[in-house]
């Protein structure tokens, strides 16, 4: 109990001390000339006083000011309500004035713009820390910081509270909260060595900051003499790289993926510029290594690096949306290409295997190149599919909307898996080779795709059409002509093949098929016509031939039996019909029915 005498009786010690000294502090100019005096060697300039001043005694002795400010209106300009300076009781015994700590409530702290285009303010203020003895410790409670923005005035943090304290020469520790874009975040920012970063040389640097959207570490060194430069180990990490996006007013490029993200580097912080090496990037659950720089220049970010994979997984990111909402027409929603006008981009990536869904692409070299608003995307020669494939797409904004340049090659690929992942194109099996280049200008997806020109090439052998078993239809046809002539007959089955050869020219949107020709030992199929890119429907006309057996000697060959035929309607869904007039003609029955008009579908003569 007697331990704690001395503790019980330190507050009525404070309040006789106070009581001593305030006859001495008593008159309020005395009180103003005191508190200029403290708050001017702490804050390096000259405040003002507009309000009251007072001597208050509970809970502490202190000097409560209104209407506090100073600073330089086209630099910046702090103004507080209300402040009070908590003084340090023994020198105030003897009626001196000497702060313990000042508060500061509801600070507002305003930078002019362009005020400080760079770091200069901060490197004056380590100067001033690193080469005086002073002591200060500052508490900030319901804060805001202003940024002037042309004539508009920006309030960039919200609520800001915290401690803020230093020792001249030594160190100084910044800790507090602030809700910054209507998140609240928790920061921390420690500089050692503070008379070391007075003379030029490297000081300890430590931040962290936390909050809902991400988590950011820094630990490493800081120099401020000239251009700051700082220089250690950063992490960074969201939980949704998506909502961190969305949250500094950036759109995430597919509508799936940008789940959890981590970086862990060693950087190069400059003026304008950063380094960022030993990278190590997690996102979506794919890792991967390199490095990058990132620099400003004349207004626009340029950005260049590369960086290595085992194993890419793409399925979370989904397909390109080029289609509506219904699958069945061409995306209408204009295409923003601002970006790319604001950043230049120089990306290489390496990967093991790239997955997207089940298919795989092994070795792969990609890149990335934006220069000026333009965009080239490439992907060198790679295993796929069971054969070799490359890539490459040029996207630039144009005066009319967005013009796209694509080429892709497949070599000796399984078609069935490569047209289907890339087309959506599932009917034909076997080993192949196709070309395709295309280009087209427009606002939107369903414009371009209306104003495509290019070229498209295919060649299989051997392999498979699937949907339909020609020889089986033509032999029925042959024998029994108006057996099954519908459409719905025609269905079913798979026709093989020893070779398929395919050519089409693209103008303004429409594939005009050049030749196109299905041959194996039982059928031989050539079409013509046109597939029209934009409308999504194509209009075919075409001959099947059911190929004789081989003739016995002394037996007269058999005449060839050939049907033509029409394929129509949406690309998706086409309906088949062989020619009527040529399966009247062949039934001797109904060989009368037919006169001198044709009859059914217009096709054309066999």
């Amino acid at each position: 109990m007697k331990r704690l005498v001395p503790l019980l009786l330190l507050p009525l010690l404070l309040v006789l001390g106070a009581a001593v000294a305030a006859p001495k502090l008593a008159s309020e100019a005395r009180l103003r000339t005191e508190a200029l005096a403290a708050l001017g060697e702490v804050a390096g300039v000259a405040p003002r006083i507009d309000g009251k001043v007072a001597f208050v005694v509970l809970p502490w002795p202190a000097i409560e000011i209104e209407r506090l400010s100073l600073g330089n209106p086209t630099l910046a300009t702090l103004t507080v309500p209300q402040a009070r300076i908590l003084l340090d009781i023994m020198p105030l015994l003897t009626g001196q004035i000497r702060p313990e700590r000042i508060d500061l409530d509801q600070p507002e702290l305003a930078i002019a713009d362009g005020a400080f285009p760079d770091a200069s303010p901060l490197g004056a203020l380590v100067l001033q820390l690193g080469t005086d003895s002073r002591r200060a410790k500052l508490r900030v409670s319901g804060g805001r910081l202003l940024v002037g923005q042309g004539e508009a005035v920006e309030t960039l943090l919200r609520q800001v509270d915290g401690d803020i304290s230093w020792r001249g020469g030594r160190n100084l520790r910044v800790e507090g909260s602030a809700d910054w874009r209507g998140e609240h975040l928790d920061g921390k920012l420690r500089l050692s060595e503070l008379a070391a970063l007075a003379q030029g040389q490297a000081g300890r640097a430590r931040l962290s900051v936390s909050g809902t959207p991400f988590d950011l570490k820094f630990d490493g060194t800081a120099k401020f003499a000239g251009a700051p430069v700082a220089e250690g180990d950063v992490n960074i990490s969201s939980a949704r790289l998506r909502d961190l996006l969305s949250w500094l007013d950036i759109e995430a490029p597919t509508q799936g993926g940008f789940g959890p993200f981590s970086l862990q580097a060693h950087t190069l912080l400059e003026p304008g510029s950063a380094v960022v090496g030993d990278a190590r990037i997690e996102l979506d659950g794919n890792r991967s290594e390199g490095g990058f720089t990132v620099r400003r220049e004349l207004g626009r970010i340029a950005v260049q690096g590369s960086f290595a994979s085992g194993t890419l997984d793409l399925s979370p990111y989904g397909r390109l949306a080029i289609s509506g909402p219904d699958g069945r027409e061409w995306s209408r929603t204009p295409i923003d290409l601002a970006m790319l006008k604001t950043l230049d981009l120089d990306l290489r990536l390496s990967a093991g295997e790239v997955r997207a869904g089940d298919s795989s692409i092994d070795g792969v070299a990609a890149s990335a190149l934006l220069r000026g608003g333009r965009l080239a995307l490439t992907v060198g020669e790679a295993e796929a599919w069971n054969g070799t494939f490359r890539a490459s797409a040029n996207i630039a904004a144009v005066p009319t909307g967005a013009e796209v340049r694509v080429e892709l090659a497949g070599t000796d690929v399984d078609l069935e898996a490569s047209l289907g992942d890339l087309f959506q194109l599932e009917r034909l099996q076997g080993t192949g080779t196709f070309h395709v280049a295309l280009g087209g200008t427009g606002v939107s997806v369903s414009e371009i795709a209306g104003k495509l020109s290019g070229a498209l090439t295919l060649n299989a052998a051997p392999g498979a059409i699937l949907g339909i078993d020609v020889a089986r239809v033509l032999g029925r046809l042959e024998s029994r002509p108006l057996s099954g002539a519908g459409a719905g007959s025609l269905r079913g089955g798979r026709t093989p093949f020893d070779m398929l050869e395919g050519k089409a020219t693209v103008a303004e949107g429409v594939a005009h098929i050049d030749a196109l020709t299905v041959e194996s030992t039982d059928v031989r199929i050539a079409v013509g016509g046109d597939i029209s890119i934009g409308r999504r429907d194509l209009d075919l006309k075409g001959t099947a031939s059911l190929v004789p057996t081989a003739a016995v000697v002394g037996v007269a060959s058999p005449a060839v039996f050939e049907l033509p035929f029409v394929a129509q309607g949406p690309w998706d869904s086409p309906f088949l019909l062989p020619d009527p007039q040529a399966l009247i003609r062949r039934s001797g029955a109904a060989r009368p029915l037919l006169g001198t008009e044709a009859i059914g579908v217009v096709t054309p003569a066999p």
